[in-house]
């Protein structure tokens, strides 16, 4: 957990912080949502008309035409198109369903950490269009720190079962010996281990195909990263005095030939230039994990057979 700001109190860590727009993350949640209460599948068509990025009145009807675009479920997620969750939310859920996974998600709830930190907010009304922005993520209301966004990936690689965050792993005495070391600490499940897989399937798109492919490009030749199955999220939407632009990704890595698992969240705020972005800081901090771990796990192999 590592956070710089320019502009935040010192005293406050922006990692804790839950007042960044979650923009596009937000996906995460109506796509389980979606796939729980309608039975959708990765490969579940949707139409949708205009441009992806965009959330217009207009784009929310199930009327097609000529210039109207067939879509996969797996496809809309990865390239985050806000028509096609817009639509989830306003036609084909009701508001009781985007705030009870919300809810599941740990938005407007306190999560036990070793730190204080603050509650994500979601407010849904029970109105068409707000529906729509809300569950595309197209808002700057619903709001999330990090390490909430953390949490909501690790329900994603443990079966639908979100992890309690922990800061401490163990304490050492002088000899090396373990006198403390933390169990693992779950929430409740937030949705079911098959919705988990599915939600795993939309994420991997995402690097493969999606908004995160060129972030990731090369992975499946390089050493490490190719190791590793990938999945991610972005997001990015302006402040309210479009003087910075928040930049998401959040995402997991998890060893193809064992049972090593990685959770990451990153939010840059660009100014006036755009800078190292999201993703880039997330195959950073994966590729310099997983390289120390794949040695350690290599010696520890030739010390066991010598």
């Amino acid at each position: 957990m590592w956070s710089f700001s320019s502009i935040i109190d010192p005293d406050r860590d922006p990692c804790l912080t839950a007042e960044y727009p979650a923009a596009s993350l937000f996906k995460i949640v109506s796509a389980a949502a979606a796939v729980e209460e309608k039975g959708y599948t990765a490969g579940s068509r949707f139409n949708f008309n205009g441009y992806k990025h965009t959330l217009y009145k207009r784009q929310l009807t199930d009327k097609t035409n000529r210039y109207t675009n067939s879509i996969s479920l797996r496809d809309s997620f990865a390239q985050s198109v806000n028509p096609v969750f817009g639509k989830i939310g306003a036609l084909y859920l009701e508001r009781q369903a985007l705030e009870a996974y919300g809810d599941a998600f740990a938005f407007n709830r306190k999560v036990d950490f070793e730190l204080p930190w603050a509650t994500s907010r979601l407010t849904v009304k029970d109105e068409s269009y707000h529906r729509a922005e809300i569950a595309c993520g197209f808002n700057r209301q619903t709001t999330i720190s990090p390490l909430h966004g953390a949490v909501i990936v690790s329900a994603v690689v443990n079966g639908g079962i979100p992890v309690e965050p922990t800061l401490v792993d163990r304490i050492v005495d002088d000899a090396g010996n373990p006198v403390y070391r933390t169990e693992p600490r779950f929430l409740p499940a937030a949705v079911s281990k098959k919705t988990a897989d599915v939600l795993n399937q939309l994420m991997a798109a995402t690097v493969t195909s999606g908004t995160a492919r060129k972030l990731f490009r090369g992975h499946s030749r390089s050493k490490v990263l190719s190791r590793l199955k990938l999945g991610g999220k972005t997001g990015s939407i302006f402040n309210r005095a479009h003087d910075a632009r928040f930049d998401w990704f959040v995402g997991f890595a998890t060893e193809k030939k064992g049972s090593e698992k990685m959770v990451i969240s990153v939010m840059v705020a660009h100014e006036a230039y755009i800078g190292t972005r999201a993703g880039q800081y997330a195959r950073m901090a994966i590729e310099h994990y997983f390289k120390d771990y794949f040695a350690r796990k290599e010696r520890a192999g030739k010390d066991s057979s010598g």
